[in-house]
C-alpha cells in the first residue's frame, strides 16, 4: 500500500481518534508510522483531540472495564507471590465492533491475573511495558502466564504473557510497589 499521499491533517485525526479508541494501546510511535508522519506530529495532533498518552490511554479502559466481568479466567496453577497460569475463552462480549479483542481487555486480564496472583490490588499507573502484538477474535482458548521475574526492595517486576497454542498475542512487564498493609505511600507517587 503507498503511503506516499498524506492526509489532511483532520481526516488523519479522524482517523487517530478511531484508531485509539479500537486500540489504546498504540504508541505515538506506531502511529506516526501509520501516518506516515513525525511522533512530534501525533503528539500535537493527540493534544488537539485531547487523547492521553498511552498509559493513562490503558489505566482509562480497565477502569472503564472494572464493573465488566474479567473472571471468566480459570486459574489452573498459582504459588502466591510467585507464578500463576489461567486459561480463558474470548467471547463475543470480549470483541469489539471489527470482532477483534481489544488491547485493553486483553490488559484487564493480564491485570486480574497479577492481582490474583500478588493477593493485592494493582495500580495500572505501574506498568512498565505492554505489546499487543498479534489480534484475536472470539472463540479462542487463551494462556494468561504471570511469574514474577525479579524484586527490588519494594518493587516486583512481574511478567505477563497471553498467547494461543503457539502465538504469543500481548505481553506486558508491571512494577508493583508493595506496602504492607500498615504502611503509606510514603515517596508521593501514587498519592491522589
Amino acid at each position: 500500500m503507498d503511503k506516499k499521499r498524506r492526509l489532511d491533517k483532520d481526516t488523519r485525526r479522524e482517523r487517530m481518534a478511531a484508531m485509539l479508541h479500537h486500540d489504546p494501546g498504540k504508541t505515538d510511535r506506531d502511529l506516526a508510522e501509520a501516518f506516515g508522519v513525525s511522533v512530534a506530529t501525533v503528539r500535537l495532533d493527540r493534544k488537539m483531540l485531547g487523547i492521553p498518552q498511552m498509559r493513562n490511554r490503558l489505566e482509562a479502559a480497565v477502569q472503564n472495564t472494572a464493573g465488566e466481568s474479567l473472571h471468566d479466567l480459570e486459574i489452573i496453577s498459582l504459588e502466591q507471590g510467585r507464578e500463576g497460569l489461567a486459561l480463558v475463552r474470548t467471547t463475543d462480549e470480549m470483541t469489539d465492533a471489527a470482532g477483534i479483542v481489544p488491547a485493553s481487555k486483553l490488559y484487564g486480564m493480564a491485570a486480574e491475573l497479577v492481582q490474583t496472583m500478588m493477593n493485592r490490588s494493582f495500580s495500572p499507573t505501574q506498568v512498565g511495558n505492554i505489546k499487543y502484538k498479534q489480534p484475536c477474535g472470539s472463540g479462542v482458548q487463551l494462556v494468561v502466564k504471570a511469574k514474577v521475574a525479579h524484586r527490588h526492595g519494594s518493587k516486583q517486576y512481574v511478567y505477563v504473557q497471553i498467547t494461543t497454542r503457539d502465538t504469543e498475542l500481548f505481553r506486558a512487564k508491571f512494577i508493583m510497589n508493595i506496602l504492607n498493609e500498615d504502611e503509606g505511600d510514603t515517596d508521593g507517587k501514587n498519592s491522589g
